[in-house]
């Protein structure tokens, strides 16, 4: 069964590509270009298998939605993707801990990242 990706990027372009490349990659993924609509997929069955998501978005932040999917799913695997890392003090007491990537995005460091999951 492919994982459910929920990717959270407000710039639609890098949105598109790396919702592609996963896809290419072999996950299911389902793209919200903001907080406040992560947080509203988020409340729909199925819950996505992993949380992909930027920090510095619209309507509700990064860490709202991480925070939001951990209510839900304590143990839901979370990743970050940020060109402001700064900003991960943020993510301070979710555990586990989310990875943390900053832009632009080395593509293999994800893969790797998401690949570990599955064991």
């Amino acid at each position: 069964m492919k994982a459910l990706v929920l990717l959270v990027e407000d710039d639609g372009r890098s949105a598109h590509k790396l919702a592609q490349m996963l896809r290419e990659d072999g996950y299911t993924v389902e793209v919200a270009t903001d907080g406040a609509a992560a947080i509203g997929r988020l409340s729909r069955s199925p819950l996505p298998n992993i949380l992909l998501t930027d920090l510095n978005l619209p309507h509700a932040n990064g860490a709202a939605v991480a925070r939001y999917a951990r209510s839900l799913r304590a143990d839901i695997p979370i990743f970050v993707i940020t060109g402001y890392p700064e900003l991960a003090t943020q993510l301070e007491g979710l555990a586990p801990e989310p990875v943390v990537f900053t832009k632009p995005l080395e593509y293999e460091q994800l893969t790797a990242a998401l690949k570990a999951l599955q064991g």
